[in-house]
């Protein structure tokens, strides 16, 4: 859905200007009129929730989820509500910087660096995995750098297809998937993800980070391949290049 600037969401969120657009809606620099501070506010594209029964839920979900988890490395939603047609809108804090992938487009991180920010992230799914939030979606573009204090601080983004553990209350309602549904982006996939596994756990996730840390420090991801089911096939057989192999200046403690 298409915001015009100058229009006031819920009698408080002006808008200012598009900050960016994916395939599932867009995302808007908005000024919050009462508080005076920046805010994003994310909205879903109402035809393409019309292509996918389930989209409406993931995006409110993402604001369920974010806003019980607190934690100084995941996105604060402050917010939502609704347009007239009933397409959902989430506000949340306006980050400036650069996603994780950004960087890593741009070459290869020294060990240090990319030992930081992951230690960042494996900060934020600890608070998601303590409150029993599985996120299944970690990936370099889901990992937000910005400045804290003059250093880089990591927050971790997009929890529209996280799940909930079984032990929680919410499980039932928050289980969207069906078994056999691959869910995640394929590159950073576990190989329980990549068999579409009908139980997955916290270690997905896990699994993720330290592909992550692998790509931050060798320039590429674990396994590549020239279509997503030669991938998965590689990610559930084939053995891993040690990333030594890639990057011999790496260190034993590392």
């Amino acid at each position: 859905m298409l915001i015009a600037a100058g229009t006031v969401l819920e009698g408080k969120y002006r808008v200012e200007r598009l900050l960016g657009a994916g395939g599932m809606g867009s995302v808007w620099i908005a000024h919050h009129t009462s508080l005076h501070r920046p805010v994003a506010v994310k909205v879903l594209d109402s035809v393409a929730a019309s292509r996918d029964a389930t989209a409406i839920h993931r995006f409110l979900r993402e604001a369920q989820t974010c806003a019980r988890l607190r934690s100084d490395h995941i996105v604060d939603v402050l917010d939502m509500g609704e347009f007239d047609d009933g397409t959902p809108f989430l506000v949340m804090e306006l980050l400036e910087g650069e996603t994780l992938a950004s960087r890593i487009r741009r070459g290869r991180l020294p060990q240090g660096e990319a030992a930081l920010l992951v230690d960042q992230l494996l900060a934020g799914l600890a608070a998601a995995h303590a409150a029993e939030v599985i996120h299944r979606d970690i990936k370099p573009d889901n990992c937000f750098i910005t400045q804290k204090n003059g250093k880089d601080h990591l927050k971790l983004l997009d929890f529209g297809i996280s799940k909930v553990a079984k032990s929680s209350p919410d499980a039932p309602e928050m289980r969207m998937t069906r078994t056999g549904v691959v869910m995640g982006t394929p590159y950073y996939m576990a190989p329980e993800q990549a068999r579409g596994a009908k139980e997955i756990d916290h270690r997905c996730d896990l699994y993720a980070a330290g592909a992550i840390l692998y790509e931050c420090v060798t320039g590429r991801v674990p396994f590549d391949a020239e279509s997503v089911n030669e991938l998965l096939f590689k990610i559930v057989l084939e053995p891993l290049v040690p990333p030594r192999a890639l990057a011999p200046e790496l260190e034993d403690s590392f």
